[in-house]
């Protein structure tokens, strides 16, 4: 009686048969990806940094409601920060070289006009020499 002896293929190709017949069991689940992301947490701070004659903004949205806002006088002379709420109500803070302040308006949505108010009314006005940015409310 002769012995037969398998190829190398045929050992090949029995291997791949037996792998193939649990492939189903190995194979990972299946991936649900999100289509739609939930939106940004909008943040309830912000610091704005003072310098002649601009204003820096951490963040140009935030969320309704008590916003903080911290200014920094980073420059050289004496500037303050304003806001003005749609009431007509006005935040500010004065500030000289190097001083922070802290002042938590009320804002609802809408857009809001952050400004150094010295020298208003004359050509050295800092807002005009550009000391504002708006601030976005959502």
């Amino acid at each position: 009686m002769t012995r037969r002896t398998a190829t190398p293929s045929a050992v090949l190709a029995g291997a791949l048969a037996a792998l193939a017949a649990f492939a189903p069991a190995l194979a990972p689940a299946a991936r649900r990806h999100r289509t739609v992301l939930p939106p940004p947490e909008l943040a309830h701070s912000l610091s704005v940094d003072e310098f002649e004659f601009r204003l820096r903004a951490s963040k140009t949205v935030v969320a309704a409601g008590p916003v903080r806002i911290r200014g920094y006088n980073r420059g050289e002379d004496d500037h303050n920060l304003v806001i003005v709420d749609r009431r007509g109500r006005a935040y500010h803070a004065d500030l000289k070289p190097g001083e922070s302040a802290v002042f938590t308006p009320t804002l609802t949505p809408g857009r809001y006009r952050l400004f150094c108010s010295l020298q208003a009314g004359t050509p050295e006005s800092h807002e005009l020499r550009g000391m504002r940015f708006v601030l976005t409310v959502r």
